[in-house]
C-alpha cells in the first residue's frame, strides 16, 4: 500500500468578531492535534481595521507564550491568506489555519493505489448541520 509523507490538507478561514480570537480557539487547536486528528501546518491571524484595511499577524506576534508548533509555517502563502481574508469584515479578524488531516492519510493511500481519487468535495459548517438536524430529526 502507498504511505504519503502528508495527507491531505486544508485550508480554513475562521472569523471573530473584534480584533483577536479568545484563548480557547489555540486550546481547540491545541486538542485536535494531541489527539491526533490534525496536523497543524500552518496558523496566521488576519485582522480587518475600522477603514477596512487588512493586517496579517504570524501567531508569535499575537501570543506572549504557548504558541503551537507548526510544522510547515509559510505554506499559507500571501495570496492564500489574501483570499481567504477576502470576507473579513471591517472590526473583525480570522484565524487562517492550513491542516493535515490524519485521519484520512491512510485512506488516501488506498484510494491512490485502487486508481481513485477526489473529484469533489463539499463541507458544511456544524452550526448548519446541527440546526438542519434539529428541525428534521427527532
Amino acid at each position: 500500500m502507498t504511505t504519503f509523507d502528508y495527507g491531505p490538507i486544508e485550508f480554513y478561514a475562521i472569523g471573530f468578531e473584534g480584533d483577536r480570537p479568545g484563548p480557547g480557539v489555540l486550546q481547540a487547536i491545541d486538542d485536535l492535534v494531541a489527539t491526533g486528528t490534525v496536523n497543524l501546518l500552518d496558523l496566521v491571524f488576519v485582522r480587518r481595521d475600522a477603514e477596512g484595511d487588512l493586517e496579517v499577524l504570524e501567531v508569535t506576534d499575537t501570543i506572549d507564550d504557548g504558541a503551537p508548533a507548526l510544522n510547515l509555517e509559510g505554506l499559507a502563502g500571501e495570496e492564500d491568506i489574501a483570499a481567504l481574508a477576502e470576507t473579513v469584515p471591517a472590526g473583525a479578524s480570522a484565524a487562517i489555519l492550513v491542516v493535515e488531516l490524519l485521519w484520512a492519510k491512510a485512506f488516501a493511500g488506498a484510494l491512490y493505489d485502487a486508481g481513485g481519487f477526489v473529484v469533489g468535495r463539499q463541507g458544511i459548517p456544524a452550526p448548519l448541520v446541527n440546526a438542519y438536524l434539529s428541525e428534521h430529526v427527532s
